[in-house]
């Protein structure tokens, strides 16, 4: 169960606004998530992570890249921080020498459909089982506050996270799960936000980083297999090289953005000032927090930049 420091101060939404706005337009400029579509010769779609998952005779046909929204019966749509690199790739995503990759058991999961999303039962630390929305456009695992409170999980002095809704922006607080598992597919410390209005989570990129993954929607099959990241040492802590750069950009813009404020801050405004410095003070907290958490989990400080 994750550790955290006492809570000084929440900080204000109002506060933080331009901050986020910036945290969030920096983020933003990440990359997507490559995923592959084809129809087989009965016309039911299918959805791969790796285009060598398609089937020889449909290779030609799978169409590469982000699904957007509306273009047939998509799944989900695939706009988040880069997924994990696969073993044995570059940056440019060419196949090279294989460095200790392991293949693992290989599992299969039905899933429930509904409509164009997939729902799964997942068991939680060993304790608790959950229904989720498989949703590889999430960067981490959501999880509804009912959720957590049934796992007694204790959110005092937990990090924040701040994400645009339809709704405008909403402030989460980010815990690590000691396991998740679907399907006998086990992932161990693993990122996640905590939702107060969902009652129903999303299963992320921070349960998906461990597993070469597969969607069939025709059979209403996922099928999973160890991609042995861990091992290679390009997952830690649940998340890859990249989703670490952006948990440190989003701090440091925030606090960027707190600081912008106070500067340009009418100086007769002094309990303003003060509300600015304390919300400083609690990003600086959420850094330091952070910087443990990436210490426990052995990240190298070239992944903190």
């Amino acid at each position: 169960m994750a550790r955290f420091a006492p809570r000084t101060l929440r900080i204000p939404l109002a506060i933080t606004h331009c901050s986020i706005a910036l945290g969030l337009a920096l983020a933003a400029a990440s990359a997507s998530a490559e995923i592959f579509k084809w129809q087989d010769a009965q016309g039911r779609l299918h959805f791969a992570q790796d285009l060598n998952q398609v089937p020889l005779r449909y290779r030609e046909l799978a169409r590469g890249g982000t699904l957007e929204e509306g273009e047939g019966p998509v799944i989900q749509r695939y706009r988040t921080v880069p997924a994990a690199p696969r073993p044995g790739t570059g940056a440019s995503g060419r196949r090279g020498p294989a460095a200790g990759a392991v293949s693992g058991k290989v599992y299969k999961i039905r899933v429930q459909k509904t409509g164009t999303s997939m729902r799964v039962n997942v068991r939680l630390n060993d304790s608790v089982t959950a229904p989720f929305f498989v949703d590889t456009g999430a960067s981490d695992v959501v999880l509804p506050a009912a959720v957590a409170r049934q796992l007694g999980l204790d959110m005092d002095g937990a990090r924040t996270a701040i994400y645009g809704t339809a709704n405008g922006l909403i402030q989460q607080d980010l815990v690590t799960l000691d396991s998740v598992d679907l399907g006998g597919a086990r992932a161990e410390k693993v990122p996640a936000t905590v939702s107060e209005s969902m009652t129903t989570g999303l299963l992320g990129l921070s349960f998906f980083n461990h597993f070469r993954y597969r969607f069939d929607p025709g059979s209403g099959i996922i099928t999973l297999e160890s991609n042995g990241l861990v091992e290679e040492g390009k997952i830690r802590g649940g998340r890859s090289a990249q989703q670490w750069r952006v948990e440190f950009l989003g701090l440091n813009a925030r606090r960027a953005g707190i600081e912008k404020m106070l500067d340009e801050i009418n100086p007769n405004w002094s309990r303003r000032k003060v509300e600015l410095k304390e919300a400083i003070g609690e990003v600086d907290r959420q850094i330091a927090v952070l910087e443990d958490e990436a210490d426990e989990a052995h990240v190298p400080m070239q992944w903190r930049d």
